[in-house]
C-alpha cells in the first residue's frame, strides 16, 4: 500500500496554520481520513507529536489516511482562535478531496488533551460552514463522522467541576485561554459567557457523531478525588463519563476507556471503520 506524504501544508493564513498529511493511495475508491490535533495546554506542542506511532501505523495499514495539524497558541491568540483553526483545518482537508483522493464524507477528528478539546468542540458543533464567505474553503462543511479523544477535556468552564470535584485546583492557563487580565476575572459575566461558548459539552445534540474517548487514569465514580494533582483533574475520565451520560440519553455510540477498563488491541481502528461504513 503506497502512502504519499505532504509536509507543512498551509491550511489557513496564520503561521501555525500548517499540517502534515499521510495519504493512503487506493487502487479503487477514496481513502477515509483521521485528522489529529496535538496536545500541549494550548501553549506548546507540535504536529510532529502526531498521535501514537502504533495507532498511526494501524490507521495507515487499515487504509485510513492521517493528517496532523498545528494551530495558534493562546499565548498570542486566545479563544476562539484555536477552535477556529480546528474548523478551518477540517474544511481544508475536505477541500483536498480531489487532489488527495480522499472521501469528503468519511472524515473523523481526533486529538490529545487540548487538541482533543479542539477536535471535540468542532465535532459537537457540527457544520460550521460560512455559506456567504468569499473563500470557497470557508463554505465547506466541517462536520465529522466520528471523534477519537485522548485525555480530553469536555469543558473549559470551571463550573463544570461542581459536584464532581472538591479539590483546590483550577484549570491551568485559563486567563491566557480567555484573554483576561487575571484569574480573578474568571467569574465575571463576560468570561462566563466565553466559558459557555468554549465548552464542547455544551454543543451536544442529536446530530453528534459517535465518540471514542480514552484516559490514562482510573474512573473514580462518583467524582474526581479531592487530592488529585491538577494534571489528573484536567485529564480525568470523569470528563468522558459526563459526556457519555448525554450520549446515552440520545442513544449515540460512545466508548469510554480508562486505566480500569483499558483499550482493546485494534479497537480504535475498528471503531473508525464502523463509523466510516455508516
Amino acid at each position: 500500500m503506497a502512502i504519499k506524504e505532504y509536509k507543512n501544508v498551509a491550511y489557513g493564513p496564520y503561521d501555525r496554520n500548517v499540517l502534515d498529511a499521510y495519504i493512503v493511495e487506493h487502487d479503487t475508491g477514496r481513502s477515509p481520513v483521521l485528522v489529529f490535533f496535538h496536545g500541549g495546554g494550548y501553549t506548546g506542542g507540535d504536529k510532529e507529536d502526531f498521535l501514537r506511532d502504533e495507532l498511526t501505523r494501524e490507521c495507515l495499514e487499515a487504509g485510513i489516511s492521517v493528517v496532523s495539524c498545528n494551530y495558534r497558541f493562546i499565548l498570542t491568540d486566545p479563544f476562539p482562535a484555536p477552535m477556529q483553526d480546528g474548523t478551518r483545518a477540517l474544511q481544508f482537508v475536505r477541500s483536498m478531496s480531489e487532489k488527495w483522493a480522499i472521501d469528503p464524507e468519511r472524515i473523523a477528528s481526533s486529538g490529545s488533551s487540548a487538541g482533543g478539546h479542539i477536535a471535540l468542540w468542532n465535532a459537537l458543533k457540527g457544520n460550521c460552514a460560512k455559506l456567504d464567505s468569499p473563500d470557497p474553503v470557508d463554505r465547506l462543511s466541517s462536520a465529522v463522522s466520528a471523534f477519537i479523544g485522548f485525555g480530553t477535556q469536555v469543558s473549559k468552564d470551571q463550573r463544570f467541576y461542581e459536584g464532581i470535584y472538591e479539590g483546590p485546583h483550577i484549570q491551568p492557563n485559563l486567563a491566557l485561554f480567555y484573554g483576561i487580565p487575571t484569574i480573578d476575572d474568571l467569574y465575571k459575566p463576560d468570561t462566563l459567557k466565553l466559558a459557555e461558548e468554549a465548552s464542547a459539552i455544551n454543543y451536544m445534540s442529536s446530530a453528534a457523531p459517535p465518540v471514542y474517548m480514552s484516559y490514562s487514569y482510573v474512573l473514580d465514580l462518583p467524582r474526581i478525588p479531592a487530592d488529585a494533582p491538577v494534571g489528573e483533574v484536567i485529564h480525568h475520565p470523569m470528563h468522558g463519563y459526563m459526556l457519555k451520560l448525554k450520549y446515552e440519553e440520545l442513544g449515540i455510540p460512545f466508548v469510554l476507556r480508562h486505566n480500569g477498563d483499558p483499550e482493546r488491541p485494534g479497537e480504535i481502528v475498528r471503531f473508525l471503520l464502523d463509523c466510516f461504513s455508516q
